[in-house]
């Protein structure tokens, strides 16, 4: 009876242990998120990053209690998965003006309040949730920082800037700028100031970022980039941007949407064009002193500039839709090519695309053709076979024969490769026209011309073929900083995809006594290397302003989908002549134009490159680079380049 009363008591006491046990599990997973990990009410946790290429900030709130601001967020890898223990980190805060506020015609501008930062010590009070969560109250009230009276009702900013260090464990975080607009009310703003996408800057910067690469958004720079803060005038962000982009520019300067992209989605979309200042418009017209009255009637203020400059006026007076009409109203096409001895016999159609009309004349009749070329070579094979055969003038020269608006024509004195039945060629061709009003006009009454879009043709001995020399840039990779085929050289050759390498190919030779024999020829591809990476004695002005390690900027893909900067490279890229006989192999030729030390060639001579040897030598594909640099190999250079 003892031992049964006993064994009673212990199986009690065994249930009562298993029931506060199943409590605390259950207090334990009310207060925890589903996964078991600490999280503040309402908002679970989850598993810290492991892994971190991006940072995200996702600004959550602002709150406003006796003019101090907390400001609640939260930072996730590219995953969004939550990352603990971000060490640092900057707080920028700024109101906006709204326009016309400081005076007729005046634009909206920020006001620049304080900056904070948190680190070993922070200014104000920071606070890590251990979630992914974080909050900092700033050290004080906004009103008079900086002498700026806050305004209440009015657009407020914050900005978080965190990264460039690294967590305790020693994994490195990328820089990342986030802003929040707000309104002390609690509502969302009534207005703000976005005029420009950063991704638009970045179609030629890649990744812009001032000040040691910790801010790398645009709308963190005018937070600081305003007259509230800077001290020189030239510093504000608009006349510092547009003075900046005065030199080098790669498109022409009166194309203010090459920026100023349309955007329904921006606030401030066409401010460019709606309110015009002295300020903007003069830090491009430089030669214009507004308040003196030099090169413009004399102006004190902005509140007079929209009653001429109106944003119709504005936009037409920077468009290029009449450059559009014009182009709009002429083509130019090969329709029929094949070899005829060492000549090609080719035919082609001029038309109007604006009415479909096939302008029935040739090209000799047609006053309003101030100037139609087309260039000839052929051997694909070897990257051409001659600089080039002799071009022909369409509006100089009869057609052979034609009518119908379909006119035949001749280009002699090609050089032919060793197969030119299997080989191909290009046709190319260039031109002006002559306009009055957006209208094609004859060239005697005009003196405006207009450049056409550069265009080619493929052809093999007997027909013209959609297939022809491998394309390694591309109009439109080009045309992300040099705008749509607007890059013109030569008078009016804008072709980048194709045109160019008729002439600038293999034959052109380097200059074997150069320090850079790359920056000494003009075959295309050590042309465009060397111009863009600034080697080029003649360009001095040339500054490229994205990673010149990033060849995706200019390089198109293939067929298959792999970049044209991939090793091994098209058997039909020749190797580097030079004056004096000599060769470099084609991959060490080219990538020491941008590797230049002794080092990084030596590294080449012992993989098998050939510098300044002779050609057997050069083109015997000694060279073994894919070997590590190749697709999918140890050092890809697909991966070792900053390629975006």
């Amino acid at each position: 009876m003892k031992r049964a009363t006993l064994a009673h008591l212990a199986n009690r006491a065994l249930a009562s242990k298993k029931i506060i046990l199943l409590a605390i599990i259950a207090m334990l997973a009310a207060c925890s998120g589903d996964d078991g990990t600490s999280g503040n009410p309402g908002e679970p946790g989850g598993p810290p990053a492991s892994e971190i290429n991006a940072l995200n900030i996702a600004i959550n709130e602002v709150l406003f209690e006796a003019g101090i601001a907390t400001v609640n967020y939260r930072i996730t890898n590219e995953s969004d998965e939550p990352v603990v223990g971000i060490p640092s980190a900057t707080y920028l805060a700024a109101q906006l003006l709204p326009q016309g506020f400081t005076n007729a015609g005046n634009a909206s501008e920020w006001q620049y309040f304080t900056s904070e930062s948190c680190s070993s010590s922070c200014d104000g009070e920071f606070v890590d949730h251990k979630n992914g969560q974080y909050s900092y109250t700033f050290s004080a009230a906004f009103d008079g920082l900086n002498d700026i009276a806050f305004m209440p009702g009015a657009t407020q900013r914050v900005v978080i800037k965190v990264g460039g260090d690294a967590l305790p464990d020693g994994t490195d975080l990328p820089v990342t700028n986030q802003h929040y607009d707000w309104q002390d009310n609690g509502s969302a703003p009534a207005y703000t100031r976005n005029l420009i996408e950063m991704q638009t800057c970045n179609t030629c910067h890649n990744d812009l970022a001032f000040h040691g690469s910790k801010y790398n958004e645009v709308e963190t720079c005018v937070t600081c980039h305003n007259a509230d803060k800077v001290s020189n005038p030239d510093n504000v962000f608009a006349p510092m941007v547009h003075s900046k982009h005065l030199t080098g520019f790669p498109v022409s300067l009166a194309d203010c949407q090459t920026c100023h992209v349309a955007d329904e989605t921006l606030t401030e979309n066409m401010n460019w064009a709606r309110v015009p200042t002295m300020a903007a418009c003069g830090s491009c017209h430089t030669n214009i002193d507004f308040p003196s009255g030099q090169g413009h009637p004399a102006q004190v203020d902005n509140s007079n500039c929209v009653a001429c400059h109106n944003p119709d006026w504005t936009m037409s007076a920077h468009s290029q839709a009449d450059t559009d009409a014009v182009l709009g109203q002429f083509n130019v096409e090969v329709v029929s090519a094949k070899l005829n001895g060492d000549a090609v016999d080719f035919s082609v159609r001029l038309s109007n695309p604006a009415t479909n009309e096939v302008y029935s004349d040739s090209a000799d009749k047609l006053d309003f053709i101030d100037d139609l070329r087309v260039y000839a070579n052929f051997g694909i094979s070897v990257d051409y076979t001659t600089r080039s055969a002799k071009s022909i003038k369409l509006q100089d020269v009869e057609p052979i024969s034609g009518s119908n608006g379909i006119y035949h024509y001749q280009i002699a004195g090609l050089t032919l490769s060793d197969d030119p039945a299997t080989d191909k060629g290009s046709l190319a061709l260039q031109g002006k026209l002559c306009s009055n009003d957006a209208m094609l006009a004859n060239c005697a009454d005009s003196d405006v011309t207009t450049t056409i879009k550069s265009s080619y043709q493929f052809f093999s001995a007997t027909e013209v073929t959609e297939q022809g020399r491998r394309m390694v840039v591309s109009n439109e990779t080009c045309g992300s900083c040099h705008g749509d085929q607007q890059l013109n050289y030569h008078g009016s050759r804008n072709d980048l995809e194709q045109q160019c390498q008729l002439c600038h190919n293999p034959n052109m030779q380097a200059d074997a006594s150069a320090v850079n024999p790359a920056a000494s020829t003009a075959d295309y591809k050590h042309l465009a290397h060397t111009l863009h990476a600034g080697s080029r004695e003649s360009y001095p002005d040339i500054n490229y302003p994205g990673n010149i390690g990033n060849c995706a900027q200019c390089h198109t893909t293939d067929d298959t989908g792999v970049l044209t900067v991939a090793l091994p490279l098209s058997p039909t890229v020749q190797p580097l002549a030079f004056n004096d006989g000599s060769f470099t192999s084609a991959t060490s030729a080219i990538c020491s134009a941008c590797h230049l030390s002794d080092s990084a060639k030596a590294h080449m001579t012992q993989q098998g490159g050939v510098f300044n040897g002779t050609e057997a030598d050069a083109t015997a594909g000694t060279e073994s680079c894919a070997t590590c640099h190749g697709q999918g190999a140890s050092a890809d250079v697909l991966k070792v380049h900053p390629i975006k």
